[in-house]
């Protein structure tokens, strides 16, 4: 009997689940610094995003190219000829996931401001706290799929050793 599909899904979502911690981590740092003013360096917090990339998608990145990956994995009769080669390594999926800086910052006019310029403009970061949250809160309902999934894939699991 063959459960590797079981512990693949367990990879699987704890990858998702990794993934949207990080992500929920760093949305919290940009509410954090949202107000925050420049050092003393003129130094502005940039606001930060986290992006997933996937390692082994197959030969292209689209969509309808990892079907095809995940259909030739299962039963190569799926597409009979084809004229692409969708072979698997048998390594499991690996994402990456990177944090990277947006160099935006926005200017607040407040000429009373002591770190105000010439012009009355303070320079801010450009953190968006409705945007946040919103992310915040799309963070937190896919780390709970993922573990509705989770717990899903373990009573299956239950239920086949009962078998």
């Amino acid at each position: 009997m063959e459960v590797r599909g079981i512990f693949s899904t367990l990879r699987t979502t704890l990858t998702g689940m990794s993934a949207q911690m990080k992500r929920m981590n760093i949305i919290s740092e940009n509410i954090a610094n949202a107000e925050k003013m420049p050092d003393e360096n003129g130094n502005i917090y940039k606001r930060k995003v986290v992006v997933q990339n996937s390692v082994n998608a197959g030969p292209s990145g689209s969509f309808g190219d990892q079907m095809r990956l995940r259909l030739r994995r299962s039963n190569g009769a799926h597409f009979g000829n084809s004229s692409k080669d969708y072979s698997f390594s048998g390594k499991p999926n690996t994402d990456t996931i990177e944090v990277k800086e947006i160099n935006d910052i926005k200017t607040v006019f407040d000429p009373g401001h002591p770190l105000a310029d010439i012009d009355g403009f303070v320079k801010m970061p450009n953190v968006n706290m409705i945007e946040e949250m919103v992310d915040m809160v799309a963070a937190s309902r896919n780390y709970e799929a993922n573990v509705s999934v989770m717990t899903a894939a373990k009573n299956m699991a239950k239920k086949a050793m009962e078998i």
